[in-house]
């Protein structure tokens, strides 16, 4: 590591580390913000100690990895706050990107998408649904807090391109995966659909779905 200087980089690498450490391998460049020079972060990417996973976020190269790494470090741009510091519901995973986090199959269209707020400006491409989210209406996977199976159904029930076939099948993935129960999310339904115009019955949309999904 010709040219370092080491006690500056020793102690730039020591605080990404911290970071990283609870955040899968990853640190947002603003989160390094008065502790960090952007020379040093220049040095360890040219040392290939870091990488950039999108731009203002690096991933430590011997550290962990998140499956959705672009989702994680997409979020984490979002505010300079850690990870573990962060409330579950300012900003949580929702829409198509929940259904994808869930496992539960690709709904169509490449965009990130979140429900709640970001404090900081977010790459183009990425979908802030200005839309609160209450913390029994969500969870976590992989470190990230994602809409609930019912509350994630509703979003994209509402206006979002997907027929009913669309919707049973991703229903049927959340049952069959056992992220709910066929009665948990019928219920959970009727609560997401009760303020909505037309306010559907849970079980019976979600009947009427998984039926729609059947046939193909």
């Amino acid at each position: 590591m010709k040219g370092f200087a080491r006690p500056r980089v020793l102690d730039a690498f020591a605080r990404i580390c911290t970071l990283a450490e609870g955040q899968h391998g990853l640190v947002a460049i603003a989160q390094l913000r008065g502790e960090v020079t952007d020379q040093v972060l220049a040095q360890l990417q040219d040392a290939e100690i870091v990488e950039p996973v999108v731009d203002g976020v690096l991933r430590v190269r011997a550290g962990a990895s998140h499956p959705h790494p672009t989702l994680y470090a997409t979020w984490l741009l979002a505010e300079a706050t850690p990870a573990w510091e962060r409330s579950l519901t300012t900003l949580v995973v929702s829409h198509r990107s929940a259904a994808q986090l869930y496992g539960a199959g690709t709904v169509g269209g490449d965009e990130i998408e979140f429900s709640g707020r970001a404090r900081n400006a977010l790459p183009d491409g990425v979908t802030v649904h200005p839309r609160s989210v209450k913390e029994d209406q969500c969870g976590v996977i992989e470190g990230l807090p994602v809409t609930g199976p019912a509350r994630t159904l509703a979003d994209l029930a509402d206006g979002q391109g997907l027929d009913l076939s669309d919707l049973g099948r991703l229903a049927r993935s959340f049952i069959s995966q056992g992220w709910t129960t066929t009665d948990e999310l019928g219920a959970e339904l009727t609560e997401q659909f009760a303020h909505r115009e037309p306010a559907y019955d849970g079980p019976t949309w979600l009947r009427s779905a998984l039926d729609a999904a059947a046939k193909g």
